[in-house]
């Protein structure tokens, strides 16, 4: 009989799936550990390259990876390895008797003829059934392996069990059957890592919890406070016990009887009184500790808790990653490169040194007094110098008498070091993990077991009730069943069968028939008893009588009708007589048999429709069924839904911790990680794996765990592991959770918002000292650049393939890098700074909203804020009539434009529809107005030469009589004045036009009057300030933005009416995909609809939150200190002699305009302008960004003061404007 080793089922026909290679770990630690195996110099694979990386194996090699675990895919990998090594000998060498035989026994020379035996034979079926690529189940239990171990009966020497003596091949099997045993025990001690690794994380996050909030410390306090104070109580009575004891064994001599008592009141006395002292010795001895309160000892408790948990996931990750990186690595690749430079007694010695290294790990991964660097230094030190493992130089012979020494280690190892390890782990988890569930829930257990007997009381009470409710609801719904479900589909089903009983009818079959053939009797005997009633001189022959039975069929009656009318001239003959009784009744005969006529019909009616009348008794049961169902399956179906959103959320966090643990890692210098990160690596790799079990549709889920163990492939390096994250987000956002995505990327962007705002609030401290902190480019304020260097700083791609949360990072940090802070106090440059807290907060809720304001179906809460805000704001203008309200608009200028519009449409309808025709419209603004009123009159065709600038005085006001001058000279000229703009708080002076004035000139000429309160018109809020208003409630439309000097985020604008009606008259189209029919109330609540606009941003949510939370008074407030900073500034510039004031003091607004000129202005109004502009220039590089606008004598300095500016960065400007001008 042929003997031949036992062929690899796996290994030809199916290469096995390499997701791990590790080929570099060794040389990661080289310095570490000696080489598992050792090379000959001359090995191909070192003499090309030192650090080449063998392949990994294709993704595609297992058809059911998703369902296999990463040690299972290991002990795939490494046991189809050494398939390899068999197969690849089995073609090279020379040396083995068994491959020898295989070689020589296809030749006719003689050969050794190798007889088989029991033992080999069980060998073979042993090796077999350890083999992870001959079965679906790659791993074992742990018992099953240690009873192959057993039953093969591995023996030293040359005798077998039976007493036989070995053959080579026997030997080579027992060294076979080892090897696969310990890959075997090798899944095995990885799965336990990872199982008790993993839920580590766990109960690290709930000591997070409970140090995260003062009331989960709390809490945690009342559940653990039984534990304390029977520790406590412990404490004392040992103490107690001790020292009653030592009382007891001093000598009789110093000892007196009532010392110690002569009975057994006495003894209890003096242990009371020991006990006393103990307890007074102890609150000495803890006075220091009694400082603290029980909430802070708590925390310490806890937090020293997470620490040893730390430690002991970090220690457990450490070893995990030693075994996964250095255990059983043959080093050689998926197409057998690195093969041919192992010898028989290589692959020996690697299966010796992982089994060391198995044993060594268990021994000490649970010792937390070392640190992760001190475990891996004696884990590789214990495995160098273990006398158990074979040297080199030694023999085939010698190594042939390992594998009974190696089984027994490793039966060592599965039955005491194992268990052992188990057991420590789950001490040290008792010790440092969460507390007990009966700790945890000991209050609301002992609370539900105190009102128990209520309960049961309440519940015996009621007995008979409950009883009888639960006998009636099952009764009501049997009845149901069987009467609205099961007994309307019998009468269906018997219709369509046409079964006579089943069919509907109102009256019998042969009813009508008796009535009819009744009724034709009665005519025709009375007929033949009244001839002449029938127009008749004498006897009725036969042929009259079927006449008059005809007639009766079709319903004529005329020998009765007519004896009725002739009895009716004399009833009481008539009725004496008795015709007129007998033609009563025969017409009472006739009427019963009408109605029976057309009963028939109906019946005929309903029988033609029988099928759907028993349909319609079945619905309503059927519906009520369907309702049920459906609510039930909604009720587990959404638990299904939730359990599914659950899954994807956790695989969310998953991935971010992944992303964390590759982020914060320390790699080595080729790139890779550690041994600590790569086991926390694998242990979140083997949660990701499994919450992805049907998640994912099939062909998807197989792309994802090819992903997922390219994720794992440390070999591949941090770089392109980080990319494989951000692969996995983009390519199956679709199915994971976007509430988690979202938190992600918030818990990310919000690392690099906060330390962007907070560097504006550190430089804040030193802003009055005129210099910004960096001295350089770059200040908290801007890193400034020209365009064409900031272009190729910045240097945005666009790419085809997304880039992830890396990319996305990356260039959020550009942005922010090169942006202006705005939070930043040096920023006096425009109408408007940073936004507040509340503003960052609003702009999140409408990012997240994404909603558009121009119907209410789609934005109903928003529409009503923002009615509400609106109608706010108008009244404090002034507009108080029932129609009062305005819009939300993109801006100050939509504002303007806007008004434009609705004053043209409102004053001139025809003009909405047939254009300006013959009007040549013009309009009057300020001198210093916006220049959004000359665009607004090209964008609406008036042209920019109708916009007639109004002068203004020296306060930068418009003059009325100049205003009425202008407007006399239009219409002299032919034109049609429309709209005059008067403006509270002008751009450069900040100056406030006379409202009231101008409102009466507006109205002589009955023009519209709009006041662009964008800067200004927030100073209705202080009342120190409002009175600069005063007449604007004459105007006919407002416009203020709260974006400027109310902080709300850009960009926030309204604008406000007396009579929305106008805007709506002014505004409205039909659209009837959009705006379906008006309100019932006579409000208009689809917004576009009063607007320009159609898309319209929710922009009044911003000014509703941020009011919401500082309240009116609150932005009263901050304007008056405003006010109080830029009056403060233009007294430091009044004061100094190098500066010359150009705004008043106090100013009208918060601009404040000065030159400065150490040596007087210039007469050369450019030689002023380029000083200013040189200064302003210079100012970014300190930390301040001002302004300059043109003057008479050139161009000025414009400083903005805001609601956040305080005096001492103001003290600092002028002080940096100094500094400058001396440089």
């Amino acid at each position: 009989m042929r003997l031949s080793l036992p062929t690899p089922h796996a290994v030809s026909a199916d290469p096995c799936h390499e997701p791990f290679s590790h080929a570099s770990s060794t040389q990661r630690h080289r310095q570490k550990i000696p080489e598992l195996v050792q090379k000959p110099e001359t090995h191909p694979q070192l003499s090309q390259n030192a650090t080449e990386l063998p392949p990994r194996a294709s993704a595609n090699a297992y058809p059911q990876l998703g369902v296999m675990s990463i040690v299972a895919d290991q002990v795939r990998r490494v046991d189809s390895q050494l398939d390899r090594l068999q197969l690849a000998h089995l073609k090279s060498a020379t040396s083995s008797p068994i491959l020898t035989y295989r070689r020589l026994s296809t030749t006719s020379e003689p050969t050794e003829q190798i007889s088989t035996s029991p033992q080999i034979e069980e060998l073979q079926v042993l090796i077999k059934a350890l083999s992870a690529t001959s079965s679906s189940k790659a791993l074992l239990p742990a018992w099953r392996i240690s009873t192959f171990l057993e039953q093969a009966g591995l023996s030293e020497g040359e005798v077998n069990a039976l007493g036989e003596t070995k053959s080579s091949y026997e030997k080579e099997l027992e060294w076979l059957l080892v090897s696969k045993a310990t890959v075997q025990v090798y899944g095995v001690l990885l799965n336990t890592l990872l199982e008790q690794t993993i839920p580590l994380s766990n109960d690290i996050w709930y000591w997070d919890e409970v140090l995260g909030s003062y009331t989960f410390t709390a809490i945690y306090m009342i559940q653990t406070s039984p534990l304390r104070l029977w520790d406590w109580t412990k404490d004392i009575y040992e103490d107690s016990r001790e020292r009653f004891a030592s009382l007891r064994e001093e000598p009789e001599e110093t000892l007196s009887a009532t010392a110690i008592g002569t009975n057994v009141t006495a003894r209890w006395k003096t242990f009371y009184g020991l006990v006393r002292d103990s307890i007074r010795e102890r609150s000495v001895t803890d006075i220091q500790a009694r400082v603290l309160s029980p909430l802070a000892k708590s925390r310490s408790e806890a937090r020293r808790k997470q620490a040893g948990l730390k430690r002991l996931r970090e220690m457990s990750a450490s070893g995990l990653g030693v075994l996964m990186d250095e255990g059983l690595n043959f080093d050689i690749g998926e197409d057998t490169t690195g093969i041919q430079g192992l010898d028989g007694s290589d692959w020996n010695v690697v299966v010796e040194r992982s089994v060391a290294l198995m044993d060594t790990v268990l021994r000490n991964v649970t010792a937390l007094e070392t640190g992760v660097s001190e475990f891996e230094d004696v884990v590789f030190a214990s495995v160098a110098d273990d006398p158990e493992i074979s040297s080199r130089g030694m023999g085939m012979g010698e190594l042939r008498d390992k594998p009974a020494k190696l089984c027994k280690r490793l039966q060592n190892i599965l039955s005491t070091h194992i268990p052992a390890h188990v057991q420590a782990q789950q001490h040290l988890r008792s010790q440092y993990g969460r507390p007990h569930r009966l700790v945890r829930y000991w209050l609301p257990a002992t609370a539900l077991l105190l009102s128990s007997t209520t309960i049961l009381r309440i519940v015996v009470n009621r007995k008979a009730a409950i009883l009888q409710w639960i006998q009636d609801l099952g009764s009501t719904m049997q009845d149901f069943w069987m009467n609205w479900i099961v007994e309307p589909t019998r009468k269906i089903i018997k219709t369509i069968r046409h079964d006579e009983g089943s069919e509907v009818a109102i009256m019998g079959r042969e009813s009508l028939k008796g009535d009819r053939d009744s009724l034709e009797r009665m005519v025709v005997d009375f007929a033949i008893d009244n001839p002449e009633a029938a127009g008749m001189g004498g006897p009725l022959s036969d042929a009259h009588i079927a006449e008059i039975r005809a007639k009766v069929k079709e319903g004529d009656l005329t020998p009765v009708l007519r004896a009725y009318e002739k009895d009716l001239r004399r009833p009481f003959v008539g009725t004496v007589r008795g015709d007129l009784v007998r033609t009563l009744l025969i017409q009472v005969q006739k009427t019963k048999v009408d109605v029976e006529v057309a009963l028939s019909g109906i019946d005929a009616l309903l029988k033609s429709q029988e099928l759907v009348f028993g349909f319609v008794g079945l619905t309503p049961g059927v519906l009520v069924c369907i309702g049920v169902g459906r609510y039930i399956s909604g009720m587990f179906g959404e638990r299904r839904g939730q359990k599914y959103g659950h899954k994807a959320g956790q695989m969310i966090r998953v991935l971010r911790n992944i992303d964390r643990i590759l982020t914060t890692s320390t790699p080595s210098p080729n790139g890779i990680l550690s041994y600590k990160d790569h086991g926390l690596l694998l242990c979140e790799v083997h949660v990701l794996r499994s919450r992805a079990a049907k998640l994912f549709p099939g062909e998807v889920e197989r792309e994802f765990f090819e992903d997922v163990n390219e994720l794992g492939d440390i070999s591949i390096g941090i770089e392109r592991q980080l990319k494989v994250v951000q692969r996995i987000r983009w390519a199956y956002g679709k199915w994971l959770s976007k509430a988690d995505e979202v938190a992600d990327l918030l818990n990310s962007v919000q690392e690099l918002i906060i330390p962007f705002i907070r560097r504006a609030d550190d430089e804040a401290a030193v802003k009055h000292t005129g210099h910004g902190q960096s001295g350089s480019s770059g200040t908290a304020l801007v890193e400034s650049h020209k365009p064409a260097e900031l272009v190729k700083l910045l240097d945005l791609q666009l790419p085809e393939t997304g880039g992830g949360k890396t990319a996305l990072l990356d260039v959020i940090q550009q942005v922010l890098k090169y942006s202006v802070n705005t939070w930043d106090q040096g920023f006096l440059d425009k109408l408007y700074a940073s936004t507040n807290p509340v503003g960052v907060v609003s702009e999140l809720i409408l990012a997240t909203l994404n909603t558009n304001v121009h119907v209410y179906q789609v934005s109903p809460a928003l529409t009503v804020i923002e009615k509400a805000i609106t109608k706010r704001f108008a009244n404090l203008y002034g507009f108080t009539g029932p129609h009062a309200g305005g819009f939300s608009t993109q801006g100050g200028s939509g504002s303007n434009l806007s008004a434009l519009i609705i004053a043209r449409n409102t004053l001139y309808p025809a003009t909405k529809t047939d254009g300006n025709g013959t009007h040549n419209f013009v309009i009057f603004t300020s001198a210093h107005g916006h220049y959004s009123f000359e665009k607004a009159a090209q964008m609406i065709g008036l042209g920019s030469r109708n916009l007639v600038p109004v002068p203004v005085g020296d306060d930068g006001a418009m003059l009325p009589t100049e205003l009425e001058r202008l407007i006399l000279a239009a219409k002299d000229a032919g034109k049609t004045p429309l709209l005059v703009n008067a403006t509270a708080g002008s751009t450069v002076l900040g100056s406030f036009d006379p409202f009231e004035e101008i409102a009466a000139i507006a109205r002589s000429h009955g023009m519209w009057m709009h006041v662009d309160g964008a800067w200004g018109g927030s100073v209705i809020f202080s009342e120190k300030q409002r009175h600069k208003l005063k007449g604007v409630h004459l105007a006919d439309s407002v416009a203020v933005n709260p974006h400027k000097m109310l902080g709300a985020p850009t960009t926030c604008s309204l604008l406000l009416g007396k009579d929305l009606r106008q805007f709506h008259r002014a505004n409205t189209l039909p659209a009837g995909y959009l705006f379906h029919g008006a309100d019932a109330d006579g409000e208009v609540w689809d917004l576009a609809d009063l607007t320009p606009q159609c898309g319209r941003r929710p922009d009044s949510l911003k000014v509703a939150l941020s009011w919401t939370y500082y309240g009116a008074e609150g932005y009263g407030r901050m304007i008056d200190e405003a006010f109080e900073a830029a009056a403060y500034l233009a007294g430091l510039v009044e004061k100094n002699r190098d500066f010359v004031l150009v705004s008043q003091n106090p100013p009208p607004c918060l601009q404040v305009c000065f030159y400065y000129a150490p040596r007087g202005l210039s007469e050369v109004p450019e030689k002023n302008t380029k000083a200013t502009a040189g200064v302003v220039e210079k100012l970014v590089h300190r930390g301040f960004m001002v302004d300059h606008a043109p003057g008479e004598r050139g161009n000025f300095f414009r400083v903005v003061v805001n609601v956040q500016t305080r005096k001492g960065t103001l003290d600092g400007l002028v002080k940096a404007i100094v500094d400058i001008g001396k440089e």
